[in-house]
């Protein structure tokens, strides 16, 4: 970085990067659409309100597309080298698809398919008995193998999310959780425990399949930061892993238990009620959880400390002689497992391809007995009509998305439409619609559209008619940003209407004549049908919203509960370092005093010389109570409205004088410089000095460099200042405590430690807040947050 004289302002803002594009296969097409969202911001800028809005909804879309998780080739070898056989062995089937989460979850969504009727509990065993071997053969291969055509070994271990270390994680959780089910919960429940853990971290490995880059910047972020990877989602995607793991889960019909541990495993287990639909299995799993990841079995993603398992265990009632005994026999148990995943053995595609070329071969055989049967059944079928296609599409599970997807798929093929269009509206405020298109050659797309303002998303012409009718003007804003081949002139639209509610339209390209008023009526039923089942959809997905912004909240108040812990503990040690200062003031005084009276009448140089010594020690303890006094009692702030820009010069101005420097290298970025902010600015200015001088400090020459990039909250109601520098950096454990009085990481008596703890109490006083992150030798960036005018 260049030399400057004394402050290089280069306000300009951090261009953004973009996520790699995202493919997903939508259903009855072979070609790939590809969606460009705007995800991972290079600065520490939150993205736009409504920018953050469109991600999640576009992250959610693209993960429920998943039909499956990627397994490991030994599985899939394995699984196909049993079913190409005379005979399976169903045991064997069950033990190595119950090792492997997609498998497991593979074979239960097949199965609510195929609506098995299970005893009690699903469970693999008896989904294995119940279905085919030509079933469970399509599973497998329906499935997804991970990196088997990379080619190279230990490719996975180079990751920064292992999907070895992944697998064997929610294996050894499995484990653990049967384990405990087989303590506290009746016979029939444990199999449900088992699956529930073996599958509760479904949500990251959907992310790393659907987004790889930008889920590993996530992973290498709470790497960075020492972080829950569940925090690092949610501030970029706006939901986390959890809750695309339960939208996974609900999409793939698993059990109702597992849904709930999916989702709820990382809430504070103490505030779940205990009247709550499988609320022990879900503690159970959290429980399962922490014990493997403070046994180092397998590697999650997150890079937070593990937390305590005694709250979990007395609500589960575990004895801490129980808990030795499920740690003692963990490993061993995980250990006769994780040899079927191969997570000892190096990638080797050979026996996989060997496995695919033998099952294609016995499918060929397969499909011409198909075809032989298919002819005969067509003689005697007849095509079912578009309500009870759609019917037949959807269940209790889909949301409103699906359903128009669904919608517009049996509108095309039943009325023999061209391009066909169903956008549904679930809120007439929101600035954007999801709309699900089929194409004239039947290639389905999902977009997220941009709605003009002050132009309603439904044609005000169905506020006062019911009816099909020429899109015309009422629609022109959606098909301009068609990107497809059709005729407007061509294109009619009907309401998805329900009583006075219009929840959606389907737009439809017609080859026919016009049709008459029996044929409108019969489109107009089959809208009412589908505006029925799409409100239904859109109010179940309200109150999942709710609960989950109710259990977001109950997660954050563990939180709080830590952050007033701490208060309280400042405010007890800002009172105890206040009395102590008002009694170490008066018996400094005193002996300063005499011994200036001393020294005065002292002859003897070597006598003067110890008594100069004292007198500077008596100094430098007077400076210590000053300071104490400085954070225990500090004046009341005198608040006004100040420039960034303002505030940034003055501290830089500050810390070159405290630290007797003509200038320092620094560079600021943002235009937000020039926003305003409400403080007090002889307290701000102290705080970022202090800030400044610590960065300066972690260079071996004391003068840089440091970055200050400003940026607005996604609200506007702050502006922050990260301050960055790339010196000797800080481990975890001075990260945790370097805002605590008198803590430093120096040798003692380098520094008294007091710069950074007044600095959060300045900031506190002014409604702001500090925050760092650091790693050893790789610096440190301070972000202060101060409330904007």
């Amino acid at each position: 970085m260049p030399e400057q004289s004394n402050l290089s302002k280069n306000r300009s803002i951090s261009p953004i990067w973009w996520a790699e594009s995202y493919r997903s296969l939508t259903p009855n097409s072979s070609r790939w659409r590809v969606d460009r969202m705007p995800l991972w911001p290079e600065d520490s800028c939150m993205p736009e309100q409504n920018n953050q809005k469109m991600v999640a909804r576009q992250v959610e879309r693209i993960v429920r597309q998943l039909t499956s998780l990627s397994t490991l080739p030994a599985v899939a070898a394995d699984l196909l080298s049993k079913l190409n056989g005379s005979a399976a062995d169903p045991a064997l089937l069950t033990e190595r698809i119950e090792s492997d989460p997609a498998l497991t979850a593979r074979v239960l969504a097949l199965a609510h398919q195929e609506r098995i009727a299970f005893s009690d509990e699903p469970t693999i065993a008896e989904a294995v008995s119940k279905l085919s071997d030509a079933l469970l053969r399509e599973a497998v291969i329906s499935v997804k193998v991970f990196e088997v055509l990379g080619g190279k070994e230990d490719a996975d271990a180079k990751r920064l999310f292992p999907r070895k270390q992944m697998a064997l994680h929610s294996l050894a959780t499995g484990c653990c959780a049967g384990q405990i089910a087989e303590r506290v919960l009746p016979p029939q429940q444990r199999p449900t425990a088992y699956l529930a853990g073996l599958l509760h971290d479904i949500g990251k490995c959907a992310l790393d399949e659907v987004m790889p880059k930008s889920f590993a910047k996530m992973v290498d972020q709470a790497r960075r930061s020492q972080s829950g990877l569940a925090e690092v989602e949610q501030s970029h995607l706006g939901l986390d892993h959890a809750v695309l793991g339960k939208r996974l889960g609900q999409k793939w019909s698993l059990p109702p238990a597992v849904i709930s541990a999916i989702w709820l495993h990382h809430c504070d287990a103490g505030t779940l009620s205990a009247n709550l639909d499988h609320v022990q299995i879900v503690r159970i799993v959290a429980l399962a959880d922490r014990i493997v990841r403070q046994m180092d079995l397998g590697h999650s993603g997150s890079f937070d400390p593990p937390e305590d398992i005694e709250p979990l265990s007395k609500l589960l009632s575990i004895t801490p002689q129980q808990l030795a005994e499920i740690t003692n026999t963990l490993v061993g148990a995980v250990g006769t497992k994780r040899t079927l995943l191969g997570l000892e053995a190096t990638d080797d595609p050979s026996h996989y391809y060997a496995m695919v070329r033998k099952t294609a071969t016995d499918l060929a055989q397969d499909n011409r007995k198909l075809n032989s049967t298919s002819r005969d059944y067509t003689r005697l079928s007849g095509q079912a009509d578009l309500i009870d296609d759609l019917l037949n599409e959807v269940d209790e599970n889909a949301s409103a998305l699906d359903i128009a997807q669904a919608l517009a798929e049996c509108w095309q093929k039943h009325c023999q439409s061209g391009l066909t269009c169903v956008f549904v509206v679930p809120d007439s405020t929101d600035p954007f619609v999801e709309m699900a298109t089929v194409d004239r050659r039947g290639r389905g797309e999902v977009k997220t559209l941009q709605v003009p303002p002050a132009m309603p998303p439904i044609p005000e012409v169905f506020r006062r008619q019911t009816a099909v009718l020429p899109v015309a003007d009422a629609a022109k804003w959606l098909t301009e940003q068609l990107e497809a081949d059709f005729n407007p002139g061509l294109l009619k639209m009907a309401p998805l209407k329900m009583g006075d509610e219009t929840v959606g339209v389907v737009i439809f390209e017609t080859f026919t004549e016009n049709a008459d008023d029996a044929g409108n009526k019969g489109l107009l039923l089959s809208c009412k049908v589908a505006a029925a089942t799409i409100a239904m959809a859109l109010a179940s997905h309200k109150h999942e919203l709710l609960a989950e912004r109710f259990v977001q909240v109950m997660s954050s108040l563990r939180q709080m509960r830590a952050t007033l812990a701490k208060q309280q503990s400042l405010t007890g040690l800002a009172e105890m370092a206040a009395g102590a200062a008002h009694e170490l003031n008066n018996p400094l005084s005193v002996i300063s005093g005499r011994v200036q009276l001393l020294a005065e009448a002292e002859t003897d140089e070597n006598k003067k010389q110890m008594l100069s010594q004292i007198q500077s020690r008596t100094d430098e303890m007077s400076q210590i109570v000053s300071d104490l006094l400085a954070f225990a009692q500090p004046p009341q702030p005198q608040k006004r409205s100040v420039l960034v820009s303002e505030l940034l010069d003055k501290a830089v101005e500050k810390t070159c004088r405290a630290c007797g420097i003509s200038s320092m290298e620094i560079e600021i970025a943002g235009d937000e410089t020039s926003d305003t902010v409400f403080v007090d600015v002889h307290q701000i200015v102290q705080s970022i000095s202090s800030i400044l001088i610590n960065a300066l400090q972690s260079y071996k020459g004391g003068n840089g460099p440091v970055w200050a990039d400003c940026c607005v909250s996604s609200d506007g109601k702050t502006v922050s200042v990260a301050i960055r520098d790339t010196g000797c950096g800080m481990n975890t454990e001075a990260v945790a405590r370097a805002t605590d009085p008198f803590f430093s990481s120096c040798a003692a008596g380098r520094r008294r430690g007091m710069g950074l703890a007044h600095a959060q109490r300045l900031l506190s006083l002014n409604s702001g807040n500090l925050t760092l992150s650091s790693e050893p030798n790789a610096g440190t960036t301070a972000t202060i947050t101060l409330p904007k005018v």
